[in-house]
């Protein structure tokens, strides 16, 4: 650490706090330093979670509120504006996010529950319409990222 905090102080000099600082960066960035070996003690600290644990993307929480309330029996009208959207079904618009959209990733999408898909390869976004209690299955795909409430175009 002490030597890549002196290459990180050469290549930027005039800024005499980035000792102090990088510590802080790297820890906010989820990064740790290997030990004063060079090594790491186990494969486990690479791993963001621990082993055995699935991950799980992140979903937006007016989404999480919105599934809540339509289970608990909001009527899906209530959602028919507005960032968050329902179908007069109950089912919620989503974008499911993902770093490569492939086939396999849109075929366990519908299998989780996503339904009328359509995908934007290069904008890395399946879209599609779920129903509340199918939300978390979703973002436990593996390789999803995130799912949230689709960007809808404002007029002026």
């Amino acid at each position: 650490m002490a030597t890549f905090t002196h290459t990180i102080g050469r290549l930027f000099p005039a800024t005499p706090l980035l000792p102090l600082i990088l510590p802080a960066l790297i820890a906010i960035a989820g990064c740790s330093a290997a030990p004063v070996g060079g090594v790491r003690s186990s494969a486990s600290d690479l791993l963001p979670a621990a082993a055995g644990t699935p991950a799980i993307a992140t979903i937006a929480p007016e989404l999480r509120a919105a599934a809540a309330a339509l289970r608990q029996g909001a009527s899906p009208s209530r959602y028919a504006r507005g960032r968050v959207r329902a179908d007069a079904a109950g089912r919620l618009q989503v974008y499911v996010h993902a770093a490569a959209i492939t086939d396999a990733l849109v075929e366990a999408l519908q299998r989780a529950g996503l339904r009328q898909t359509s995908a934007v390869v290069t904008f890395g976004v399946v879209q599609g319409w779920v129903a509340p209690a199918n939300l978390e299955s979703l973002a436990r795909v593996p390789g999803v990222s995130a799912v949230t409430p689709p960007i809808y175009a404002v007029s002026r």
